[in-house]
This record gives C-alpha cells, sequence and structure tokens, in this order.
C-alpha cells in the first residue's frame, strides 16, 4: 500500500490549519484534505467521490493538486513545512 498524504506528513492541527490558509486550497481540496487527514480510516477515494458528488479522477487529481501545494510552501518555507515523504 503506497503512502498516504496522512502517512507522509506529520500532521498537527496547527500544521494543518496553516497550510489550509497558505495554500489558497478550494473548496474541495479542503473537503478532500481534511478527510485524507482527519478521517483516513473511514474515507477511502470512492466514498469522497460519491459524498461529494464528483468523480474518482476528480478527487485523484485534487490529491496530486494538494501534493504539488504542499511541496511548493515547503520550498518556500522548509522551517515551517516539513518534508514530505515519498515512496520508494
Amino acid at each position: 500500500m503506497g503512502k498516504t498524504i496522512k502517512n507522509q506528513i506529520p500532521w498537527t492541527k496547527t500544521l494543518y490549519n496553516s497550510f489550509v490558509d497558505d495554500a489558497i486550497l478550494t473548496s474541495l481540496e479542503k473537503k478532500v484534505l481534511y478527510a485524507r487527514v482527519w478521517e483516513r480510516d473511514k474515507w477511502t477515494i470512492t466514498r469522497m467521490a460519491m459524498e461529494f458528488n464528483v468523480g474518482r479522477s476528480t478527487i485523484n487529481n485534487c490529491i496530486a493538486r494538494i501534493r504539488k501545494k504542499y511541496d511548493y510552501l515547503h520550498n518556500e518555507n522548509p522551517s515551517k513545512y516539513p518534508k514530505r515523504l515519498t515512496c520508494k
């Protein structure tokens, strides 16, 4: 099983709130991030797609955008945002 956003980044409430404020996330990105970080055991990509009334590919694209935004913020401020662990 690949690493999820939850496992790649040591999320805390402070880091989560800072990221949401700094990354300028869309409402869907906020919902997906919250579901992936805080509700990881309960929410699959299929369930998110059904709950948010979008396709699975939209959820996957949204997760990819969140990762890109996190990587950008990490490059801009590495002391605030820890390096994301990658799958090998």
